[in-house]
């Protein structure tokens, strides 16, 4: 087996398989971007290249989505996980596929500064790969650490698009698209808009797809850079549709209603709960920007740092729920430079489920006083949670609190 693989690198002709994991958390099913970009750059070199990802039938994990790996009879098998160790276990059930290589290259929304030299670590200690084997992985993540607009787009050809659970809420698929990253020196670079639009069009035309997530950087971290970005999408009328996420604090009324005419059907707040919490001036311009957006017919998302150290989570927790936010995301803050921990302390874990228990229940108290007011609309709500208001108050809470679409990732905060 391992002869036919060098036989066929030496000969320039390879089949390579690109295996993707599911996220560590199970949390979010999105495409595996680092792997559609290494696709593509081994597509370049007129390579033959498929993408499995596993988390869409994880139900199959150990029957019919290792089958498809084992008949496309690959010379090459990449396997990517959060950690090694997970892509291990799977790449012992494809040894027989000849070369395989288990590498931590598993982030599926974003290319962090940390993604190929933890993968190219991870190959380096392979010592079963042939050296032309070794080579050939190693240039296609060196490649990965290039400039974005220096790489080609990612092969969403070689995924089912269709089957990701990221449709917007009137059903319309929605895809992620990177507009930036953060380097090892933490400096974002952008993309420049006019690659960005580019690729934009392509989604439309090749996908069918006019709904997108604008992952990397912040887009407020460049206003100037924002700014180039609007003015060239709302020239190209594509009839795109996307959101990305925002910083309050660098948002102003103009650039809200400019976003919202290049497209802009939703944007995701993300803060650190602390600093909201203790400041006046932050809860009111994070409340202000919330409605200008709500009020030009924008969804409204948070993502939400928690400091495991602070002893009042809860009233972060209920603050929170006072925002009118339609999606919750909770994290608790990290090191930024390092990838998700596979051994996410237990307390951590139990900090946010703490946190998405209450928020839920946050909310629906938070229906009452909005309706009723503040000592109405709360009376309300511990009289019908005592059960002397009947099932069909218990029934109205019960859809309001699953109302509330919150998401949970252990982790930071993504640069």
């Amino acid at each position: 087996m391992k002869n036919r693989s060098q036989n066929s690198v030496a000969e320039g002709v390879v089949k390579i398989a690109l295996v993707a994991l599911p996220h560590l958390d199970g949390s979010r099913t999105t495409p595996p971007l680092p792997l559609c970009y290494l696709a593509a750059v081994f597509e370049q070199q007129r390579h033959i290249v498929r993408v499995y990802d596993l988390a869409l039938r994880a139900s199959d994990l150990q029957t019919s989505r290792l089958d498809a790996i084992r008949a496309f009879r690959p010379h090459v098998t990449i396997v990517a996980a959060d950690d090694v160790a997970e892509a291990s276990a799977i790449a012992e059930q494809l040894r027989i596929t000849a070369s395989v290589a288990p590498l931590t290259l598993g982030v599926r929304d974003h290319l962090p500064p940390w993604l190929v030299s933890r993968a190219l670590a991870d190959l380096h200690r392979l010592p079963h790969l042939a050296p032309d084997i070794v080579n050939l992985v190693a240039c296609g993540l060196l490649a990965l650490d290039e400039p974005l607009d220096n790489l080609p787009f990612p092969a969403r050809h070689l995924l089912p698009l269709e089957q990701y659970p990221i449709a917007t809420p009137e059903g319309e698929l929605r895809t992620p698209i990177v507009i930036g990253r953060v380097s090892r020196d933490g400096a974002v670079a952008f993309r420049q808009p006019a690659l960005l639009v580019t690729e934009l069009r392509s989604i439309v035309q090749e996908h069918g797809v006019r709904h997108v997530i604008l992952e990397g950087p912040a887009l407020t971290d460049d206003r100037d850079w924002l700014y180039a970005f609007l003015s060239q999408i709302s020239r190209m009328h594509l009839g795109i549709k996307w959101e990305g996420r925002v910083s309050h604090a660098r948002l102003t009324p103009g650039l809200i209603a400019a976003m919202h005419r290049s497209g802009c059907e939703a944007l995701t707040f993300e803060f650190d709960a602390l600093s909201v919490l203790d400041a006046k001036r932050e809860r009111d311009a994070l409340i202000d920007a919330v409605q200008r957006a709500r009020d030009l017919g924008m969804r409204v998302n948070g993502h939400i740092a928690l400091d495991p150290q602070y002893p009042s989570i809860p009233a972060v927790v209920d603050m929170s729920a006072t925002f009118g936010l339609d999606e919750v995301r909770f994290f608790v803050l990290g090191e930024a430079d390092t990838p998700i921990d596979s051994e996410a302390p237990s307390e951590v874990a139990a900090l946010i489920a703490r946190a998405r228990e209450h928020y839920q229940i946050s909310r629906s108290r938070q229906y009452f006083v909005d309706r009723f007011g503040a000592r109405l609309g709360t009376m309300i709500w511990y009289v019908g949670r005592a059960g002397l208001l009947g099932k069909c108050w218990r029934r109205h809470v019960q859809h309001e609190e699953a109302a509330s679409e919150i998401a949970l990732e252990h982790g930071r905060i993504r640069g």
